[in-house]
């Protein structure tokens, strides 16, 4: 594969209400066996991305336990692995994650040390399965900068809980609305990206000192 994972699975749902008080949402039990977070590692054993990393923050002893005790992925240590980052005190820095993209800035060290081409990110609280190489590959193909993994909503009273997309006809992004309160398109991103790696850490960098702490708005 010629793609790293980033799972982003460090934040909180106030939907959840009480089911998130102890527990992030990524480590939500689903079907008795699995943790919600099993889906995006799944695809990405599937796809054969070989490493990965998990970025948590709230609530995250039960998710860190599940990931750490977890005999089920095998992400080819030889040349990858499983990595799980937290927020980290440093001289340089004392914030817990301010967004998805001040997350990745945070362990950016991580996409600087790899040598993979592209970059594969996917929210760690999704029930879903994705062959993430068919998406690599129609990004390569669309000669694209970023590839947004879209899906339609059905109902006008969740719109506002997704980013919703407006795409020309040759499906690219005409206009871009975070969470808006009313919108006349149903197109809504489902927070699965792919991007150059090299263009992902100058974005992030960039993002960084402009202060944008979402990855919505790093281009």
């Amino acid at each position: 594969m010629r793609a790293i994972g980033i799972i982003l699975a460090g934040g909180n749902n106030n939907r959840m209400r009480e089911l998130s008080n102890k527990r992030a949402i990524a480590a939500m039990p689903i079907a008795g066996s699995y943790r919600s977070i099993d889906f995006a590692l799944s695809n990405m054993a599937s796809s054969h991305i070989q490493k990965v990393a998990v970025l948590t923050q709230y609530n995250a002893r039960s998710l860190n336990e599940h990931l750490s005790s977890s005999k089920w992925w095998d992400f080819g240590r030889k040349q990858g692995g499983l990595f799980v980052f937290t927020p980290t005190i440093t001289k340089e820095n004392s914030l817990w994650y301010q967004g998805t993209a001040d997350a990745i800035y945070q362990n950016l060290q991580f996409l600087k040390n790899s040598h993979e081409p592209y970059v594969v990110i996917a929210s760690g609280d999704c029930i879903y399965k994705m062959d993430y190489n068919k998406v690599l590959e129609y990004h390569i193909a669309k000669r694209a900068d970023i590839t947004v993994v879209c899906t339609t909503c059905d109902d006008p009273a969740e719109i506002e809980r997704f980013g919703v997309l407006r795409m020309n006809e040759d499906c690219r992004i005409a206009e871009f609305e975070e969470k808006p309160m009313v919108s006349s398109y149903n197109t809504i991103s489902t927070g699965i990206y792919v991007i150059r790696r090299r263009q992902l850490i100058e974005l992030i960098e960039k993002a960084a000192q402009e202060g944008r702490h979402d990855l919505y708005r790093i281009s």
